[in-house]
């Protein structure tokens, strides 16, 4: 089975491995938190927990754009902030920086594009769309800028990235 279920190659095999990596961290204190706090049903915490995962896998196959998650990703996200010794090795070990979460939306930065970016991104790498795009969150963008060492060794061959 494909890395976190994408639909598509990466066409780079540091990347895989990054994604692995993403895919086997164990997020199972935020899941159980979040069933707890949400009273979702151990399958549908399940789910969000791979969605959130594919939303933090676009600071890999998407470096240095703004994205955008689904509503339940971002309640997810909420719960992984509030675990802050979990979130910040979480960070730290995927990312080698903190993930920042910007929920209040500076105006200047607010873009349809960047609503348009994420739902094209979900079809592009995973094959299905996300639904309801929370509201307040516009500036959330992974530690990697597109320029970086790490970005590019990183980067998705040119083949498979999604085109502008």
């Amino acid at each position: 089975m494909a890395v976190l279920g994408l639909a598509r190659t990466t066409g780079n095999k540091k990347l895989n491995a990054v994604l692995r990596k993403l895919e086997n961290y164990d997020f199972e204190p935020i899941t159980r938190s979040c069933s707890a706090r949400y009273g979702w049903a151990p399958k549908k915490a399940r789910k969000v927990e791979l969605e959130a995962k594919r939303f933090f896998s676009f600071a890999f196959l998407d470096p240095g754009h703004y994205h955008i998650p689904e509503e339940d990703v971002d309640e997810y996200w909420h719960r992984m902030i509030l675990h802050t010794q979990w979130y910040q090795k979480f960070c730290m070990k995927m990312f080698g920086d903190y993930y920042h979460h910007t929920p209040e939306p500076d105006k200047d930065l607010v873009s349809k594009e960047n609503r348009m970016r994420s739902l094209r991104l979900i079809e592009h790498w995973y094959g299905y769309p996300w639904q309801d795009l929370v509201k307040t969150c516009t500036q959330c963008r992974g530690p990697y800028k597109p320029r970086t060492k790490v970005a590019r060794e990183l980067a998705p061959s040119k083949e498979a990235r999604m085109k502008d």
